[in-house]
């Protein structure tokens, strides 16, 4: 553990990349959960907070410290093995430091570095996962980042509108308690039952009971507050959590079957409008074309798209035959049995020509050269966006990206898109609106080029975010609240449901001291 002075130079562990910075009273490397546990109750009997850093690649704050213990999990970075469940579908085990781009790229070469410490049976499946290949099938954009960080934040990104999110792939956890116990969970073990509620006993032998919160959550993606349902899996609540329930040191995850096939596309279209129809086409027919992610550009962020490769040429990856004439664009991804994929095509290509999309226009690719290619561009955007952000940071250092991560009901899609589009030229603001929206996740990239439009921005940030809600929407879709979005999440739950989040709060955590100023005060 480095405490005082021996944590000079090791700054980059109070910050992520929200580019807000903290400090710490100490800095602790465990290797497995025993050690985490063990600095835990060191951290406890000195009153120290804790926060946990993973790949620290969130954008609200919640690796940034207030003082006391920083736990980094990256030590933490050991396969342990693999499972089946009843249901015969194969899972991983992990510690919490390996991360999402070491896990997908084992199980796409059917090889894992720790395999030599495998029981028999977590090698017999290995074996066979090499003539049937599996994935995690949640897709965040940041492949960075560390398991535990993913299911701390229940992560998800442009697949989740085909399977979901982290949640919906988690069958056990090893979570460190703030008092330093282990708490081991596999799925379906504990569930709230008489009355909708958990009992734990403490080390004073007193048993106290926890009815989870009753509040009804958004029927959107959402990522903000614990989760609510009925017969709840502890599971469950634990996922999303933030670290403020406790610490993850281990995750077993539900794998899928590799799809046998994936093409994706890119359709230009010539108008808002027609994109809209036409996502709810795809909508209607996702089954019958595997479709799996369907992403949007507005005219503003093509536009920009434009001018940054007209500025930096190829190396912008925006390609040279980005059509001048588009107004906007649907990025797919799809999968099918190789069979399939014409039928695949053609309805897609069906759905396309009756919004008026011109097929000599629209970019396809199905090798993985070909697909990767495609990814690229599609990430372009975002990247272009932080280098406009850092420009005008190097004159104004207070001036930060204003980026919206908000859903709406499907019915409300069209709605959430007009509502942007008026507000952000009613404020005279800059904005490009892009992202999820076959999630109805849609993100509003606002870009201040100085302090006075920054504080407009964030004015106009808040209104956006009463007017979901009031939607019925969600104002954190993926990325959470942390210390960043807290005010957002009163407009969700209201006081009364943050009154219930403390108390489940206080059962885990008496003291309030794992992930302190994040979600709650």
């Amino acid at each position: 553990m480095l405490r005082g002075e021996a944590l000079t130079g090791w700054e980059k562990y109070f910050t992520d990349e929200s580019r807000r910075c903290g400090w710490a009273d100490a800095l602790a490397f465990p290797r497995d959960a025993e050690e985490v546990c063990a600095v835990v109750e060191e951290a406890a009997g000195r009153g120290w907070p804790i926060t946990v850093s993973g790949g620290r690649t969130g954008i609200v704050a919640g690796a940034v410290p207030e003082g006391g213990l920083v736990i980094s999990l990256e030590r933490m970075n050991r396969v342990l093995g693999m499972g089946r469940t009843d249901d015969g579908t194969v899972t991983v085990r992990c510690q919490a430091g390996v991360t999402l781009q070491e896990l997908q790229t084992a199980l796409g070469q059917g090889s894992f570095a720790d395999s030599s410490d495998w029981d028999e049976e977590s090698r017999r499946i290995l074996a066979q996962l090499r003539h049937e290949p599996c994935f995690f099938p949640p897709d965040p954009t940041e492949t960075s980042a560390s398991l535990g960080g993913v299911v701390a934040c229940n992560a998800s990104g442009a697949h989740s509108f085909g399977y979901g999110p982290t949640r919906n792939y988690i069958q056990g956890l090893s979570v460190v308690l703030a008092d330093g116990g282990l708490l081991q969970l596999s799925r379906g073990q504990v569930v709230a039952g008489e009355g909708g509620s958990f009992a734990r006993t403490y080390d004073d032998g007193q048993s106290r009971r926890l009815r989870p919160p009753r509040y009804r959550l958004p029927q959107t993606k959402n990522a903000a507050g614990y989760f609510s349902a009925s017969r709840l899996d502890l599971i469950d609540l634990l996922v999303g959590s933030e670290g403020t329930l406790g610490i993850i040191a281990e995750v077993e995850l539900r794998l899928r079957r590799q799809p046998p096939f994936s093409s994706a596309a890119m359709i230009f279209l010539p108008a808002e409008a027609a994109a809209l129809e036409l996502v709810g086409k795809l909508r209607r027919s996702r089954h019958e074309t595997g479709l799996v992610a369907v992403e949007y550009f507005d005219c503003h962020s093509l536009n920009f798209l434009r001018e940054h490769r007209r500025q930096l040429g190829a190396t912008s990856g925006v390609p040279e035959c980005l059509p001048e004439v588009a107004d906007c664009a649907l990025y797919l991804d799809l999968t099918a049995a190789a069979e399939e994929l014409p039928r695949t095509l053609e309805t897609v290509r069906r759905e396309a020509l009756s919004e008026g999309a011109d097929p000599a226009l629209c970019w396809s690719a199905h090798e993985n050269d070909e697909r990767e290619r495609l990814r690229l561009f599609r990430h372009a955007l975002p990247e272009a966006i932080n280098q406009r952000i850092a420009a005008v940071r190097r004159r104004y250092p207070e001036v930060t990206k204003l980026g919206t991560d908000m859903a709406v009901p499907d019915d409300r899609l069209a709605d959430m898109v007009r509502l942007y589009r008026q507000s952000l030229q009613r404020a005279g603001l800059c904005g490009l609106t892009f992202g999820h929206i076959g999630d109805n996740h849609l993100h509003v990239n606002i870009l201040p080029e100085n302090p006075e439009e920054y504080q407009r921005g964030r004015k106009l940030y808040l209104e956006l975010a009463r007017e979901v809600v009031a939607m019925g929407g969600t104002p954190a879709a993926e990325h959470g609240i942390g210390k960043l979005k807290k005010d957002f999440l009163e407009l969700l739950v209201g006081a009364r449901g943050l009154s219930e989040m403390r108390r489940v709060k206080e059962f885990f955590d008496p003291d309030f001291r794992l992930g302190q100023g994040t979600l709650l005060e």
